[in-house]
């Protein structure tokens, strides 16, 4: 079920807890140090209390207050909130129907069909407050993502962020941009293991000087080339992801994923420069141009690329382009094409028995490019070629032609890693057939050598012709 994710300020929360079940008290320790006012209504709801060492005798909290009763209508006066844990099903029954009736939200716990809000699994530090809810439909992954991220959450992580707040007004009298503040927060997130045994006060010290120099740092911005990997946004490594968390300007081009796009910060502004067959977009001019604009105005710029950005992506151009203004330059690696392809489809691109070197080319040919491949390719060798799909006849012949064996196994993988991957297995002499046949379109791999023959679909009954003519 859908839900509204909020954040109510406890010291105006009243609430009623009704019930002295286990359940019940669990509820009363949750919102223990909150600061919301806590009523717990139920016969030995005072024991109860007691016995779990929750009362203003036993803790410095007077914020709870038991009623040691049955429950009363005139109870829900002035509630913001009703749990309901007793084991009397007519108790609930009847709290229920008051509770729909004045409108005020409700929980029974354990049972999401009966209630109208939900109490997400949660964990803090600090004034940093961490919530996760599934409607109550999936507790166990919401408890195991709670779990993950409360172990990699250092309990130091509370003191930064209370130490950040403390100085939050100084820092931004320092660093009026709210750009440059926002990059010099990141900085400081980014290195809060630096802060690990050290108290607030000094925390608020180191802080404000590093506000100051911050300031008095060059304003213009940078630019990071970002591999965006293959399409799998579980491919994208984290130093990838904390790029598109904190860029402002994000340049992407037409084989970067939808759904790694929707891995960037909200509120970043996207630029679509991608070049496809009979249309250039802006050109690489065009794209030059805009990073230099962007990172000259003091902004954080991730140009974002599919695959790795070493790899045919034309980066050299782009690293010249922005030396030659002395622009900050990061590269962040991704996982290359042939990389996720090789692990969708199972095929190692070397092995003992097939291949011992890997030959990666563009499928843009040049003159004498086939005599130079057949060199690279056949017995013992993997030739991959990117950016084949249009030339796919070509390459076949031009490679028998050199003398390449037609019955070398050949696999043609269209959008790999993707959820839409197509995969299609045969020999160097229909390749051509292979793509035309099933309409493949770029962004394709296409794979030559022995090592297709390691791919988990060839382990089927319907790729037997291809083994037999392989091994011709």
């Amino acid at each position: 079920m859908a839900s509204i994710p909020i954040f109510l300020n406890a010291e105006k929360q009243h609430i009623l807890i009704v019930g002295a079940t286990g359940a019940a008290i669990a509820k009363v320790g949750l919102f223990l140090s909150s600061g919301a006012r806590i009523s717990v209504v139920a016969p030995g709801a005072g024991d109860a209390l007691k016995e779990a060492g929750l009362t203003s005798e036993t803790t410095d909290r007077s914020n709870i207050l038991p009623l040691d009763r049955p429950f009363s209508e005139d109870d829900l006066i002035g509630k913001s909130l009703i749990y309901i844990a007793t084991d009397d099903e007519l108790t609930e029954e009847r709290v229920l129907r008051l509770a729909n009736a004045r409108n005020v939200p409700v929980n029974v716990v354990d049972k999401p069909s009966k209630s109208n809000f939900t109490t997400p699994a949660q964990f803090a530090r600090g004034p940093l407050q961490v919530a996760f809810s599934s409607g109550g439909v999936a507790p166990v992954f919401v408890r195991r993502l709670r779990s993950d991220l409360e172990r990699i959450s250092p309990p130091s992580l509370g003191i930064l962020a209370s130490a950040a707040g403390g100085v939050r007004a100084k820092v931004k009298n320092l660093i009026p941009d709210a750009t440059r503040r926002r990059l010099f927060w990141d900085g400081v997130f980014d290195s809060a293991g630096t802060f690990a045994d050290i108290d607030e006060a000094e925390i608020k010290d180191l802080l404000v000087r590093a506000a100051h120099d911050f300031r008095l740092g060059a304003t213009v911005g940078q630019v990071q080339l970002v591999g965006a990997g293959p399409g799998d946004p579980d491919l994208l490594t984290i130093k990838a992801h904390r790029a598109l968390q904190q860029a402002d300007v994000i340049i992407y081009d037409r084989l970067v994923s939808r759904d790694v796009i929707a891995l960037a910060r909200r509120d970043a502004e996207l630029i679509f420069v991608g070049k496809c067959q009979g249309n250039h977009g802006v050109g690489q001019d065009g794209i030059h141009e805009i990073m230099v604009r962007e990172a000259h105005a003091g902004k954080r710029v991730v140009r974002l690329k599919g695959g790795d950005p070493t790899l045919f992506a034309r980066t050299a151009e782009e690293l010249t382009a922005l030396r030659a203004e002395n622009i900050h330059i990061e590269i962040v690696p991704g996982i290359s094409a042939f990389q996720g392809i090789a692990a969708s489809t199972q095929i190692p691109m070397t092995d003992r028995d097939h291949a011992n070197s890997l030959t990666l080319v563009t499928g843009h040919l040049k003159d004498g490019a086939f005599k130079e491949w057949a060199r690279l390719s056949g017995e013992g060798q993997t030739l991959g070629v990117y950016m084949g799909v249009k030339n796919a006849s070509k390459i076949s012949a031009g490679l028998v032609a050199e003398g390449v064996a037609r019955t070398v196994p050949v696999a043609v993988v269209e959008n790999g890693t993707r959820a839409n991957e197509r995969r299609f297995y045969g020999t160097l002499e229909s390749l051509a057939s292979l793509v035309a046949e099933n309409a493949v379109k770029s962004p394709a791999l296409l794979i030559i050598g022995g090592v297709v023959m390691n791919a988990a679909d060839l382990n089927k009954p319907e790729f037997d012709t291809l083994l037999v003519a392989a091994s011709a």
